[in-house]
């Protein structure tokens, strides 16, 4: 009854409803609703109530709830189970132990805050409560392993739109972070399980800093990483950040099935955040400095090293330092 009575008062965004109509359309006893709207408030929402006039909704934490959130998505996406989590370790893992149990393609599982939030490489991602999205996307797609790693750059595409909706330009580090301005807002951890012929699953995590202040971030971060609401100077509903990247990613994914990297590549290309700079790379082949010369149809980084005539393919590899 909790998330029926948030929503009836939602939509009469701010007006006051009487206990009356409440109880009469959620067909419980008046007591019942004094009950919800006490735990309501017990949650962090601030509902008025007046004699007479029943009880209006004048604010509310910035909770991401299961049915609002679906109630924001095309009704034709991907998107299945929402599994909404109070704090985890990471979505990641536990996306990937749904899908090992059977879960289906499109699951979302989102956490309110992450304990072991990781990115690449085993790297920690700061996760506190409150201020973040942490979700991680299950999918089954019938493609090739070999093109499982481009999921992840899919998914950079996607969230560029999503940013670039909210009137943020956004820009995209090969192979998985999200740049605003020069300083990081948002990075993608993809991890796959398959057998030698064929993707068993595909668990995209994406972390994006939303509503983070710069004191709030750790020392060693402070003008390195940045948020939605920094770089912006206001505040975002994270309900409404997801849904707009949940719904650029079915469409972006439809593309991909539909036609490979080469079909999303236009819209990372024009956001390259590298392309032209001087980088310093570590890879299988060596550590070395040289020009970031883009990302092919495949999805792998366009790099030549100084002194070399024509660029190099790295399908992984880190990108240790680069030019301002």
């Amino acid at each position: 009854m909790g998330e029926q009575l948030h929503r009836l008062l939602t939509e009469h965004q701010g007006r006051f409803v009487s206990g009356e109509e409440i109880a009469g359309r959620l067909g419980v006893s008046r007591t019942a609703v004094w009950k919800r709207v006490c735990a309501l408030r017990g949650e962090g929402y601030s509902i008025e109530g007046a004699r007479g006039a029943g009880y209006r909704l004048t604010d509310r934490p910035d909770r991401i709830e299961a049915e609002e959130l679906r109630g924001l998505l095309p009704p034709d996406g991907p998107w299945g189970e929402i599994v909404i989590l109070d704090a985890t370790d990471s979505t990641n893992s536990r996306a990937m132990e749904m899908a090992e149990n059977g879960a289906p393609h499109g699951t979302v599982v989102f956490a309110d805050s992450q304990s072991g939030g990781r990115g690449r490489l085993g790297r920690r991602w700061v996760s506190p409560p409150g201020k973040n999205i942490h979700v991680s996307l299950l999918l089954r797609p019938a493609i090739p392993v070999s093109a499982a790693p481009c999921l992840s750059l899919v998914a950079g595409v996607a969230l560029a739109d999503a940013e670039e909706g909210l009137g943020v330009p956004a820009r995209l580090k090969w192979p998985n972070d999200l740049y605003l301005g020069n300083r990081k807002a948002a990075g993608i951890l993809a991890e796959m399980a398959s057998d030698p012929d064929r993707v068993r699953h595909v668990t995209v995590g994406v972390g994006i800093n939303v509503n983070m202040e710069e004191s709030e971030f750790p020392a060693e971060l402070r003008g390195r990483a940045t948020s939605l609401r920094i770089h912006a100077g206001k505040t975002f509903r994270r309900v409404e950040v997801l849904a707009r990247f949940l719904d650029a990613f079915g469409r972006r994914y439809r593309e991909f099935l539909a036609g490979g990297f080469p079909a999303v590549r236009p819209g990372w290309e024009r956001r390259d955040f590298l392309r032209g700079r001087r980088v310093l790379v570590r890879s299988a082949e060596g550590s070395g400095w040289g020009e970031a010369c883009g990302v092919d149809g495949e999805g792998a980084f366009l790099f030549r090293r100084d002194g070399a005539a024509a660029p190099e393919r790295l399908r992984s590899g880190e990108l240790v330092e680069f030019d301002p």
